[in-house]
């Protein structure tokens, strides 16, 4: 901790210079001086009081400790309780939301409309080429007529998904 300053030793110059006959001129500007001294002081003594009484307050906020009421403890227990019921029971309502729509749709399995129109398409396909296979094999494996049904399939298969694709688009625009 800091002391407090002495003034004195500039007190006595200047009631020194004051005493000097030669100085009558300045003897207003003396005066003056000794007033700023007096003042500063004064002033001294407030900072040293000041500061005593900052480092005195900070000990004794160093010494506190928070203490939360009993009424504040039940209230933040309260709260806390009441979120973690809120927090449950919408658990529980999506949960009984998804047992419910199971149960509706039992065991059935949604597969998009394009997806059961292709798979049509493609067992189409495939019975038009194992029709053409049993029609090929009255002649001989390596004929044309074979390669013409494989063709004949495959054309069947690639414009029937081409239109299971195409066809839901345009009836969606004119819709």
């Amino acid at each position: 901790m800091k002391k407090k300053f002495d003034f004195s030793a500039e007190m006595a110059e200047a009631e020194a210079i004051k005493s000097n006959p030669k100085n009558e001129s300045l003897e207003e500007e003396n005066h003056l001086l000794d007033i700023n001294v007096q003042e500063l002081a004064k002033l001294n003594d407030n900072v040293f009081k000041l500061r005593t009484e900052v480092e005195n307050l900070s000990d004794s906020i160093r010494e506190c400790e928070p203490i939360i009421s009993e009424e504040m403890q039940k209230l933040a227990v309260e709260f806390g309780a009441r979120l973690l019921c809120d927090f449950l029971s919408q658990i529980e309502s999506k949960c009984k939301e998804a047992e419910r729509r199971m149960k509706k749709s039992g065991n059935a399995i949604t597969i998009p409309a394009t997806a059961f129109y292709i798979t049509i398409i493609i067992l189409v396909a495939l019975f038009s080429f194992f029709v053409s296979m049993i029609v090929a094999n009255t002649e001989i494996f390596h004929s044309s007529l074979i390669w013409k049904a494989v063709a004949i399939c495959a054309l069947i298969a690639i414009s029937g998904t081409a239109m299971a694709i195409i066809v839901p688009k345009i009836l969606d625009k004119w819709a």
